[in-house]
């Protein structure tokens, strides 16, 4: 079984941390200029390429130009093993075109193939867009977090697949 998508997406590599990073860090501007210091906003290419170490993460390309990227890893609490989705980056010249949904479908068909029931990620309070964004493709608040260092509460959030 596999995902099928009209985009070319492909697992990062290691010669791809430095596009990564950029795209990560322009994708996440917007929510520093909100004052929220998101990892994502400043995170060098040595972080990009330590958080790539455990996780599967996927490169959106369109016209050979990298848009987009998430992600994913497996987190095992003391009921269940969940897919975590984290760093969903979509360039700002393409945001509110789709992207970041189409990404989430995969993460879905990921987990579905996995055998994996339940979809978790976390966002800011202060980010109602992206709290919004996540509430219509179904996940719900499942609890609050205050991440170390973060100037802002989370909710994490999750979906059952």
């Amino acid at each position: 079984m596999q995902f099928h998508s009209p985009y070319n997406i492909r697992r990062a590599k290691d010669a791809d941390v430095p596009a990564l990073r950029h795209l990560v860090n322009s994708a996440y501007q917007e929510l520093a200029d909100l004052g929220l210091n998101f990892t994502g906003s400043y995170q060098d290419e040595a972080l990009t390429r330590q958080r790539m170490k455990n996780a599967e993460v996927y490169l959106l390309y369109h016209a050979q130009e990298l848009v987009a990227s998430i992600s994913m890893s497996l987190k095992e609490d003391e009921t269940q093993t969940c897919l975590y989705v984290n760093q969903l980056a979509v360039h700002p010249d393409r945001k509110r075109q789709g992207l970041g949904s189409h990404l989430l479908d995969m993460a879905e068909f990921r987990a579905l193939a996995a055998g994996i029931k339940t979809l978790r990620l976390d966002s800011a309070i202060p980010a109602h867009h992206l709290v919004s964004m996540y509430r219509r493709r179904g996940f719900s608040v499942v609890a609050e977090l205050q991440w170390d260092g973060k100037t802002y509460r989370s909710y994490l959030m999750e979906k059952q697949v």
